[in-house]
């Protein structure tokens, strides 16, 4: 008999796009409702936060198309941003982060006491950490995150009611923390340096790599469905990167960043 990793390796050198991402079925059960089986409560910064904001958002991954994007940046000091990661990395950012985000557990030190310095933003107005067991780190806000086979792809993408479960994972940051933004009521989500590749970073666009290898088939399926549910509502969640594979497979729909800032065409070339 061929043994289930030999097959899951098969699968692999077909399809370049797939990775492993669990070894097994772990039996996970729960429902959104009961909070996935989680024994615990939405934070009260999170149910105060709910449809306080409105309008539009930016959320920047920190791939290599910000480079091309750069001369467009300033005018995000006028605009609600929330960042990613080691976004503090890229030195030329010309604007102070309305909400700065980790959402894996690798940047959580000391069981959510601290959090890794290189994933910080200590000048980003307002820093949120989601996470599966509590951040009480310093200046940090903790949003509950669902174990990592709950996933937007097959659950949904949640914000857009009345009712937030521990987040589903959409294996890329600014999906996942999205549903964050919409909880708290911004009605457009605009996606800046998403380009969903394994190499470059907005700081060093040739050899710059992702910490970890990405799943490049869970982000688009995620997307898929977010964009779908998000369209459903009534909101909107479009892409911003140019040449990012999130638009050029279909998953979200792409408007160049000119359009929605309504910059003279000058600016933009």
């Amino acid at each position: 008999m061929i043994q289930l990793k030999e097959l899951v390796k098969e699968e692999m050198s077909r399809d370049p796009m797939s990775t492993r991402v669990f070894d097994g079925v772990n039996g996970f059960q729960g429902t959104p409702e009961d909070y996935w089986g989680m024994p615990l409560e939405l934070p009260q910064w999170l149910q105060d936060a709910h449809n306080r904001k409105s309008g539009r958002c930016f959320i920047f991954g920190t791939g290599p198309s910000l480079v091309e994007q750069k001369h467009l940046l300033h005018h995000m000091q006028q605009e609600e941003t929330w960042t990613v990661n080691r976004m503090r990395h890229w030195e030329v950012l010309p604007f102070t982060p309305t909400v700065h985000c980790i959402a894996e557990p690798g940047p959580v030190m000391e069981w959510g006491r601290a959090i890794n310095h290189v994933y910080d933003f200590p000048e980003a107005l307002n820093r949120i950490a989601v996470n599966w067991w509590p951040v009480t780190a310093p200046g940090w806000l903790w949003c509950p995150k669902a174990p990592d086979d709950i996933q937007c792809r097959w659950e949904g993408y949640f914000g857009t009611g009345d009712f937030l479960p521990p987040i589903p994972t959409a294996w890329a940051s600014p999906l996942t923390v999205g549903q964050v933004a919409l909880w708290m009521g911004y009605t457009e989500i605009y996606l800046l340096g998403c380009d969903t590749s394994q190499e470059g970073q907005a700081w060093d666009p040739v050899a710059g790599r992702t910490a970890r290898e990405r799943n490049i088939r869970s982000i688009l399926e995620c997307a898929e469905r977010a964009g779908r549910d998000v369209k459903r509502s009534g909101r909107k969640l479009m892409d911003c990167t140019p040449g990012g594979r999130l638009n050029r497979e279909g998953a979200l729909e792409y408007i160049p960043l000119e359009d929605v800032l309504e910059v003279t065409k000058k600016e933009a070339l």
